[in-house]
């Protein structure tokens, strides 16, 4: 009797267009955005989670038990890497799950092989919440997020190498789709997104694009983000944090000084005072502001200057409508068009 059970099972499994479920890969990531760009990537194979949704400040999340069941149960664990998620550490080592350890086949670290921003030459506690690493927000600049697809996709592949050429060919889709969305489709053609992306990043770009190409200059082939944010290119701000450090590189937005006097230190009445003479001096016209920080300095800066404090989110955030990437930078770029 056992011998026709088994008999059976195995001529269900052998019949065409029968096949065993394959359990999905396990993803936990530190932020939305990271869980947003390994959703592209892994698709259906895999279930991805975050553990920050978008509104909290991503230095301070609180190590919930929750969380670290999420990472128990975690076949990838996908984070910046540098010394942005220090919470992360209570949570990894309350999850026991040593695939996910950092060394571990499940780790990855999307930093590796991005430019990083503001190192600073000597570690010195004095001058506040200084990232040693360098400014971590990598996040904010779409020239990143390829990087940031290419490690995740080499975790995948570690993981379950049988899909390799599935995960290889989502993530060149994606990466296609950051080239176009940035430098419009007549640009990424004539000259391929990789080409246009080092110029980007050694800001000879638009020095190219002023080049002469069948009587007018290529600029005027440029489309997407860059072409949407020419308005406010070389504008001057206030920023509150050191966020957007990453975003105003590629946008090329002057960001001439911060609400906090010294990173992750609140502003004191005095530093308020000498922001609101530096926006009066110079007229500026904007800061931004990630919607998790507190809103009265902000809010008294704008009463006592004039000057429009533009509140964005920081992550992809679901509870606001922001569902990937590519809605978030949308949001962005309107919003500081709309206040410039």
């Amino acid at each position: 009797m056992k011998k026709q059970i088994i008999g059976l099972l195995l001529a269900i499994i052998t019949i065409p267009g029968i096949a065993v479920e394959k359990s999905q890969i396990r993803i936990v990531c530190s932020f939305s955005d990271y869980a947003s760009i390994a959703s592209e990537i892994a698709k259906g194979y895999a279930t991805v989670e975050s553990i920050s949704q978008g509104e909290s400040d991503p230095h301070f999340i609180p190590p919930k038990p929750s969380y670290a069941m999420m990472l128990n149960k975690a076949d990838i664990w996908i984070t910046t890497g540098m010394d942005l998620e220090q919470w992360s550490t209570t949570l990894i080592d309350r999850a026991h799950n040593s695939k996910i350890m950092d060394g571990a086949v499940g780790f990855v670290a999307v930093s590796d092989g991005v430019t990083i921003l503001d190192k600073p030459e000597k570690a010195d506690r004095s001058e506040g919440d200084v990232h040693l690493m360098g400014n971590p927000h990598i996040n904010t600049s779409p020239l990143n997020w390829k990087i940031i697809a290419r490690n995740i996709t080499v975790g995948l592949i570690k993981v379950d190498p049988e899909n390799a050429e599935f995960y290889e060919r989502n993530r060149d889709d994606f990466i296609d789709r950051v080239d176009r969305a940035l430098f419009g489709d007549e640009l990424v053609d004539m000259f391929g997104g990789e080409t246009l992306s080092r110029l980007l990043l050694n800001h000879t770009l638009f020095t190219f694009l002023d080049r002469e190409y069948q009587d007018k200059k290529l600029v005027d082939l440029l489309g997407g983000w860059l072409k949407e944010a020419l308005p406010f290119r070389g504008s001057r701000i206030i920023a509150y944090h050191k966020n957007w450090a990453y975003f105003s590189d590629i946008f090329g937005l002057e960001i001439i000084d911060f609400i906090e006097p010294k990173p992750g230190i609140p502003p004191s009445a005095k530093h308020v005072q000498y922001i609101v003479n530096l926006i009066k001096d110079q007229e500026i016209k904007v800061m931004l502001v990630a919607s998790y920080f507190e809103k009265k300095s902000p809010q008294m800066i704008e009463d006592r200057t004039g000057i429009k404090a533009v509140y964005l989110p920081l992550f992809v955030n679901h509870e606001i409508g922001i569902e990937n990437n590519f809605e978030l930078v949308d949001y962005w770029i309107s919003q500081i068009k709309q206040n410039l």
